[in-house]
């Protein structure tokens, strides 16, 4: 998506938990489905122009908003980080089945 598109949708994004915005809010502002909202968000999770916030997309919260606060990005950090080796704690046992299929068991 091209930046000019990316630094709008960013502006929108509320600031501040309190605020914090929905799917269903964003899809009716954005006029996307919930589909296109997600991808949109993923894009905006990556998004960087230079500013301090970071886009909370927490599982726990009830809606996404940008922060500044270094506690709420510390507490968001290690979700981040836990979600991901979740995902990837299956890859030693997938990586030794793929090498046990190439030596032909």
């Amino acid at each position: 998506m091209e930046n000019a598109k990316l630094a709008l949708y960013w502006q929108q994004i509320p600031i501040g938990k309190q605020n914090a915005i929905t799917y269903p809010q964003l899809c009716a502002i954005w006029n996307m489905s919930e589909r296109q909202a997600r991808k949109t968000l993923h894009e905006l999770s990556l998004y960087d122009n230079g500013d301090q916030y970071i886009l909370i997309r927490s599982s726990k919260g009830k809606g996404f908003y940008k922060t500044d606060d270094e506690h709420e990005i510390e507490i968001y950090k290690r979700e981040c980080l836990n979600k991901g080796r979740s995902v990837f704690a299956p890859v030693k046992k997938i990586n030794r089945v793929l090498r046990d299929n190439a030596k032909g068991f």
